[in-house]
């Protein structure tokens, strides 16, 4: 019964180890991506996320390469297609790393304000969910600051818990901040280049 009991400590022990180091890398790499702070609720199906954010580089320098989505590249974004563009807005085809190795294709329309420096997008036709997000931009001179907010409405129910939504929601705005740095080719911290900020 000790030896159970031993075996069943080290176990627990072991997985509490774990979770800590996987929270840890997590915290990390978001404040190498340049995430300042977050906050994500929700009410029944409706999930709300708000998130600050700073970049080292120009805001019309930021607003270009969100504005190019189709050039950002990251290992859950595997291609954007235009699908149209006119004016001040723009719909793409967006192919994401899904679960199993399958490939999942989301419609987004954007508009661009570049005279209030702003981004807002929402999802075109997906039946799984409904997303309404924009980016502000502030101009700090030699860095941007970026206040992101989305509301998600998830149109059929998700059998996870809450906080792997929560994961996926931080984990998506996450790569964004790491594939908006790469693709400025912007430092980090520790003076390496953005590229290479997964360990």
């Amino acid at each position: 019964m000790k030896t159970v009991l031993k075996i069943l400590a080290g176990v627990i022990v072991l997985a509490v180890v774990a979770i800590v180091g996987w929270r840890y890398y997590q915290i990390h790499r978001a404040r190498r991506a340049g995430l300042l702070t977050e906050s994500i609720s929700h009410d029944g199906d409706v999930w709300k996320a708000d998130f600050t954010a700073r970049i080292p580089a120009p805001e019309q320098t930021v607003f270009t390469a969100i504005r190019d989505i189709e050039n950002m590249h990251n290992d859950q974004v595997k291609m954007v297609r235009i699908v149209s563009q006119s004016g001040n807005k723009k719909t793409v085809d967006i192919d994401i790393a899904g679960p199993g190795g399958q490939t999942i294709t989301t419609e987004l329309e954007f508009e661009y304000l570049p005279e209030q420096k702003k981004i807002v997008y929402h999802t075109v036709n997906n039946p799984l969910l409904d997303t309404q997000a924009a980016y502000q931009l502030s101009d700090e001179g030699a860095s941007t600051f970026i206040d992101y907010h989305e509301t998600t409405h998830l149109l059929q129910s998700l059998p996870v818990p809450d906080g792997v939504i929560k994961q996926v929601i931080r984990g998506i705005f996450v790569a964004q901040l790491e594939t908006l740095k790469r693709t400025l080719n912007l430092k980090t911290d520790n003076g390496a280049n953005s590229g290479d900020d997964e360990p």
